[in-house]
């Protein structure tokens, strides 16, 4: 498609009309055909050599041979954009009997500077929803190897999006290296050779579109092309460095002896236990060896020979929540290659921690209580919960026959540990469906909601059609049908888990509420693009229960949707509000249409029904006239003085606003624009740190074309705050090389950085534009 129209206001339904129309022309395209393909490799298109990071003045790379020496010891490489895969590299020639190389990756340049790269991804208290967890790629980003002879060497992890990488040489020796480079986990594709594609005279435009378009192909993995993290034999369960896995049948134990085998390979081993849902939230311990370690280990937070403790996610404060690590000297050595019994008794008063019969330390509570994170659980994880694996950076162990005996003595569980049947117990089995994560690095989860504007991304470039159909199963195969959550559907899943195991992390995994919503919008997006009656009609009973579930949560008295046990991540959290609502008014009408396709003219003559009344409510009690816009919400049954972007674009969407309401809104935005974006809500302050959400403003851009062409708001209201977005802000994520990465981001700062600073996904779907071109 080729677009050479300036943004005016003359040009403007041609935009929109030129726009919009791909997702009725993908459907006259015909499906590319998935081939097994060779495995693709992504190669450095730039490389610097010298004694820090470089980002200017590097030189075209080819494969060049490189030699790292004591005085250029780092070599930096440039991928142009994100990729993602295994890491591998060959050494061609060696001086001395070995040498050790840490290879550090990041998706923006400054992570490069940092000990740690862009990981292992510090939380901000303003994001405390997102947890971490294994996402079957490596939990860090750095990691060093021990090379001894000439040859190719090969990452055991995925590492899932980055543009930058570094090699540096921690030995005092001489290495040559060449054939540098990932074998790719994903496929990702120029975007002017893709099934959609967007051409325009104005190539700040052509880069946005792109934008979208890399974002979903890095983050959409084909089925079993993630594999798992742990390696199964009958020497049990060989586990690298990670974050822990954690076993899924242990839930609502407490007061029990957890024990297992383990044989350390390098450094140390690693298990957790009382470890709630929420990534595997509790008490974790680290016990090291006096074997070597290597060059690049920080002896003063991993010493040799020790037991290390503490609570939260890591040793490493991944979360703020995190409790500062306990030190205890091990009473004998402990020997790599030498299998040993640990076992870790639940007191009342604390840990109880002994190797071979011989306790190791005694970790009281008290030490921990002042750092638990109630949003996590609550105190009661400090003696309930479940048990999990996962040595710390670096560190790889053996673990078998694993045994947890309660208080009474009854076995609760044991595993010998040599069956790949625990994988999918413990999060970390491969990928079974075709899915799309919420980002290439960061959050390489599954979350419905998010894939609103995937699923659309998806259509109007790649034309994967099939990783659409794909989620779709996958979430169905994971739905409630009986019980108090009865029809509700994953909203937040793990690629290594599988659907008998989802009752556990049933309600802790399930906080926002309207993410269902957004999967009702999926499944009449996907039928207004596809007109797949065959495929949907499979899932109708489902679609059917989960829009019960939805109507649950109505408060009878306001018509709108507020429910003490919901959280509306589109309001804020706030109960009674505008953009939740609407979003369902907006889902029950595409759904209607879906009905009556399947010839279920009850069912669309209710949908339809329960919209209008949805639309009647919002009207009837949100519109604001001193606003000029829709309250976000209803506060002790009175409008609140604030209004949000997502009230105005979920209204405009539904049809709930008429032509002055939503020329009154669009006009109102205004007082949400801050320095380069629009602020969610006018109760959002401004501040160094104020977030500009991509997420948001792409509901706000599909929205505004609607009230052009359907609301009869006039060019002269709505291309101003088009401007904003196409002109301003959108492009930020294109002008500044230290952050570019050719994919969209998930948040943005106002002053145009990464939204959460190094934490930012800068590879999320959810932060493109949706189907305007």
């Amino acid at each position: 498609m080729i677009l050479n129209l300036p943004l005016s206001y003359a040009n403007l339904r041609n935009i929109f009309v030129l726009g919009m129309g791909i997702s009725s022309v993908a459907n006259t395209i015909p499906r590319p055909k998935i081939e097994a393909r060779s495995p693709t490799l992504y190669t450095p298109v730039a490389f610097g050599l010298g004694a820090a990071p470089l980002i200017d003045s590097l030189q075209p790379y080819s494969g060049t041979s490189v030699t790292l020496d004591s005085s250029t010891p780092v070599l930096t490489l440039d991928y142009a954009a994100d990729v993602a895969g295994f890491p591998y590299f060959e050494v061609t020639s060696l001086i001395g009997s070995a040498t050790q190389i840490e290879l550090k990756y990041s998706e923006q340049f400054n992570g490069l500077k940092l000990d740690s790269g862009d990981g292992p991804w510090y939380l901000t208290p303003t994001i405390l929803a997102v947890l971490y967890t294994n996402g079957l790629s490596n939990s860090f980003r750095t990691e060093t190897f021990n090379i001894t002879t000439s040859g190719k060497t090969e990452s055991f992890f995925i590492q899932g999006g980055q543009r930058w990488q570094t090699m540096e040489l921690l030995s005092n020796t001489s290495v040559t290296i060449s054939n540098i480079g990932f074998r790719a986990s994903v496929e990702i594709n120029p975007s002017d050779t893709l099934v959609g594609s967007f051409s325009a005279s104005n190539d700040v435009y052509d880069g946005l579109w792109s934008l979208g378009a890399r974002a979903v192909q890095a983050s959409c993995v084909e089925a079993d092309s993630q594999p798992s993290t742990w390696e199964i034999s009958g020497d049990g369960a060989l586990i690298r460095g990670q974050y822990p896995g954690t076993s899924a049948l242990g839930m609502n134990y407490g007061d029990y002896t957890m024990s297992f085998s383990t044989k350390i390979s390098r450094g140390g081993t690693g298990w957790r236990v009382a470890a709630g849902p929420n990534a595997g939230y509790g008490a974790y311990f680290v016990l090291t060896s006096n074997g070597p370690q290597y060059l690049s280990t920080d002896n003063a937070t991993v010493p040799s020979d020790s037991l290390i403790t503490t609570y939260g996610f890591s040793i490493v404060n991944f979360y703020l929540s995190s409790a500062p690590p306990l030190y205890y000297a091990n009473p004998f050595p402990i020997l790599d290659n030498e299998w040993y019994r640990v076992s870790t008794a639940i007191t009342p008063s604390g840990y109880n921690i002994s190797v071979n019969d011989t306790q190791f330390a005694f970790v009281p509570y008290t030490t921990f209580l002042p750092y638990v994170n109630a949003g996590f659980g609550g105190t009661e994880l400090i003696t309930t919960g479940s048990w999990g694996f996962g040595p710390f950076q670096d560190q790889a162990a053996y673990v078998k026959d694993v045994e947890v005996i309660g208080q009474d003595s009854t076995v609760l569980y044991t595993n010998s540990f040599t069956s790949t049947d625990i994988l999918a117990e413990y999060l970390v089995a491969s990928n079974a469906y075709a899915v799309c994560l919420d980002g290439a690095k960061r959050d390489r989860e599954i979350w419905i909601g998010d894939f609103s504007h995937t699923a659309k991304e998806l259509a109007a470039s790649t034309g994967r059609y099939d990783f659409i159909e794909s989620m779709i199963e996958f979430t169905f195969a994971g739905q409630f049908t009986s019980g108090p959550a009865a029809g509700i559907v994953p909203m937040q899943d793990s690629m290594g888990s599988a659907p008998e195991y989802q009752s556990v992390y049933y309600p802790s995994q399930y906080g926002e509420t309207d993410y269902e919503l957004f999967f009702l919008l999926t499944l009449g997006d996907y039928y207004a693009l596809t007109s797949n009656t065959a495929f949907l009609s499979k899932y109708w009973n489902g679609t059917k229960l989960l829009v019960d579930a939805m109507l649950t949560y109505l408060d009878p008295s306001t018509g709108l949707l507020a429910n003490s046990s919901a959280s509306w991540f589109t309001a804020q959290g706030q109960q009674n509000a505008t953009a939740p609502t609407a979003l369902f008014a907006t889902s029950l009408q595409q759904l209607a249409i879906v009905a009556t396709a399947l010839q279920d003219p009850t069912t669309a003559a209710h949908y339809t029904a329960l919209s209008a009344n949805l639309s009647t409510a919002i009207n009837t009690q949100l519109w604001n006239p001193t606003l000029g816009a829709y309250s976000t919400a209803l506060t002790n049954g009175v409008r609140e003085s604030d209004t949000s972007v997502l009230a105005t674009a979920f209204t405009i969407r539904a049809g709930i606003a008429n032509s002055s309401q939503a020329t009154s809104a669009v006009q109102a935005l205004d007082s949400l624009f801050y320095l380069i974006g629009y602020k969610d809500s006018t109760a959002v302050g401004n501040s160094a740190t104020t977030q500009l959400s991509p997420n948001v403003q792409g509901f706000l851009l599909e929205s505004l074309f609607l009230a052009y062409t359907q609301s009869n708001v006039t060019a002269e209201v709505v291309v101003p705050v088009l401007h904003n977005l196409l002109d301003v802000y959108w492009p930020r994520m294109l002008n500044q090389n230290e952050y570019f990465t050719g994919a969209s981001w998930e948040y943005v700062y106002a002053d145009g950085s990464p939204g959460i600073g190094m934490f930012t996904s800068l590879c999320h779907p959810w932060g493109a534009r949706r189907r305007m071109f």
